[in-house]
């Protein structure tokens, strides 16, 4: 990160001017000496230590003029981003780099998050979810729907975008996780925790049992506290092949058309240009529960953004999380299941996976995408060194601990859910 100057010292003049300039003004004239001949050394000191601190100065601003060309400029960055010292040293970066809004991470009551400015939506959120956050005095009936101030205005989503679109207002974090008080009740209806989703059929259905789901896995007795990533996708899906390939590939003259690709990315907007948000294709959950008795379980599902049958198993959609976070471009629980761990995490989930795919065909695999062939394993631990403290008594598939269904019997509809 750039360095400012210390407290004190103006833009561009070292703090060896100071110590000069208040040497001299302090220094008393020799007794004995003229005034004449004093005034001479005056002079003769004033000129040197000009001199010396111009000196001093040039070399100093020229050392520093990358790193404090805008010290405005240079706060909004450090907050934005962290970029290591080297990095910036840059000639190109001179007047600062393009600040991508989804490095920055919010806090709120109830949740934290980063926006994503591209699409309009959540990058991601993530929240804690505990017997105490579930039962509390936060009512959903004194919340309202509010555009994100904490966002910036040029890339933060709107409420019109919504306004006759037809998709609902989707909660990423429910508003029934964070019933603790009214405040963090109300901070899941700010749009940075919104994306539009289809309302009948997964919304206000199968949507709606799945975050239940994830609550009664919190809630367990044998649980101490559920930790969910929460996000948008947008995945591919097969090129139309009945439509005309030369219509959308240029033609080169005396060349060939190159082959024409399978995959292509589709997906709604809403709002108006240029200000729009995109619909997600897809979204992800990544649920880590940790149990009273130091073991821990896991598990990532990713779901279309499309109606589900309200008896469609929801092992259906439990996916790799490596293959998630391919796709995503997103790492979770970095610090919860890690190296070893990760390992351990890896090859449970990996039995579980195979079971599942010969009751369920077609599962264990990201919705619209081929089953990954090639997986490329966690880099091992070297042994030669200290071996770091094992968190977890034990590692476990989250849908080996509970059943990975959805509950009609354990769902209460609410009445205007959007």
């Amino acid at each position: 990160m750039r360095r400012l100057p210390p407290r004190g010292v103006s833009r561009g003049i070292p703090p060896r001017c100071g110590v000069i300039s208040r040497s001299f003004a302090s220094a008393p004239n020799r007794p004995g000496a003229s005034g004449a001949s004093g005034a001479s050394r005056l002079g003769i000191g004033f000129f040197l230590g000009v001199t010396a601190g111009a000196s001093a100065a040039y070399t100093y601003a020229r050392r520093t003029l990358v790193k404090e060309d805008d010290a405005q400029s240079d706060v909004v960055a450090e907050r934005a981003t962290v970029v290591e010292d080297d990095s910036v040293e840059h000639a190109a970066l001179k007047h600062g780099w393009p600040l991508d809004s989804s490095a920055t991470v919010h806090s709120k009551k109830s949740y934290a998050h980063a926006f994503d400015g591209r699409t309009r939506n959540p990058r991601w959120v993530m929240e804690k979810i505990t017997p105490g956050t579930l039962a509390g005095p936060g009512t959903r009936k004194k919340s309202d729907f509010y555009e994100d101030e904490e966002v910036s205005w040029k890339h933060r989503s709107r409420l019109d975008a919504f306004r006759g679109s037809g998709y609902d207002r989707g909660h990423l974090v429910a508003a029934a996780d964070q019933k603790g008080s009214q405040e963090e009740m109300d901070a899941t209806f700010a749009l940075s925790n919104i994306s539009p989703q289809i309302g009948p059929g997964f919304n206000r259905d199968f949507w709606a049992k799945f975050e239940q789901f994830v609550r009664d896995a919190a809630s367990e007795s044998s649980s101490k506290a559920a930790y969910v990533a929460t996000g948008p996708l947008f995945l591919p899906s097969r090129r139309d092949r009945g439509a005309t390939d030369d219509g959308a590939i240029e033609r080169v003259e005396g060349g060939s058309l190159p082959r024409p690709t399978e995959w292509e990315m589709r997906y709604p907007m809403l709002g108006e240009p240029p200000a729009m948000m995109a619909v997600p294709t897809h979204f992800f959950k990544v649920i880590l529960v940790e149990g009273k008795d130091d073991t821990v379980s896991c598990a990532a599902f990713v779901l279309p953004n499309a109606p589900i049958p309200n008896n469609f198993p929801l092992r259906r959609f439990v996916v790799p999380l490596t293959d998630l976070e391919v796709v995503s471009g997103l790492e979770f629980f970095k610090r919860g299941l890690a190296g070893e761990e990760r390992q351990t995490y890896e090859r449970v989930e990996r039995s579980f996976l195979t079971k599942t795919a010969k009751q369920l065909p077609g599962a264990g695999k990201i919705p619209s995408l081929p089953a990954t062939s090639q997986r490329s394993p966690v880099q091992e631990v070297d042994g030669s060194g200290p071996k770091a403290r094992k968190r977890w008594v034990a590692i476990r598939h989250l849908c080996e601990t509970t059943a990975c269904e959805v509950k009609a019997s354990r769902w209460d509809r609410v009445e205007g859910k959007s």
